[in-house]
């Protein structure tokens, strides 16, 4: 998704795409970044989300610091986006915008791509810490891949351990089935 305005002279361009980590953010960037080899400058915001952790970064490609990637992050931040990447390109108009100018400029970019975007609401993720025996191992995995789930980190030692991510909504369900599956041996807690 793609905006253009001009502010004194200089050309902005505004590109929001989704990305669901950060190598696919910075794919999206250098993409960007080849389509428009002679802008002066590509400023981003990243903001993906990674099981339950958030991984921010912004950057202001030779703009002042903070005026260029950080307005852009705080924008995805203050409406609570995550997994896209905000870029903003400037073709310098060869009148300087200032500190605030540059600030509101950028801040513009992601905004104007905020309201053309269609957004999709994301579930909020719960993850669990199961303990079960080998045995039950294949009747867990298939509740887990039933329920919407996704198996984060997965220890085998005496018994298998595993991190689990799935709806918020289902966690109730969840439990109660895993304790049917592992026939009452199989320990469950929030993480």
């Amino acid at each position: 998704m793609r905006i253009r305005f001009t502010e004194q002279g200089s050309r902005f361009i505004g590109t929001m795409a989704p990305a669901a980590d950060e190598t696919a953010a910075r794919k999206t960037l250098e993409a960007v970044a080849a389509e428009m080899p002679d802008a002066t400058h590509h400023a981003y915001a990243i903001r993906v989300s990674s099981g339950l952790s958030l991984a921010e970064r912004a950057g202001d490609d030779g703009e002042p610091a903070a005026t260029a990637g950080a307005p852009m992050l705080q924008l995805l931040q203050g409406h609570n986006i995550s997994d896209a990447v905000v870029i903003g390109t400037r073709y310098y108009g060869g009148v300087k915008l200032g500190i605030g100018g540059l600030t509101r400029a950028y801040r513009d970019c992601a905004r104007l791509c905020l309201e053309k975007a269609a957004l999709k609401k994301k579930e909020p993720l719960v993850c669990l810490c199961l303990q079960l025996s080998y045995e039950d191992l294949g009747s867990v995995n298939r509740l887990v891949q039933s329920m919407e789930g996704k198996i984060d980190n997965i220890y085998y030692t005496e018994g298998v351990e595993m991190q689990v991510l799935l709806p918020e909504r289902l966690k109730l369900d969840f439990t109660a089935s895993f304790e049917s599956a592992t026939r009452g041996r199989g320990k469950i807690r929030l993480s």
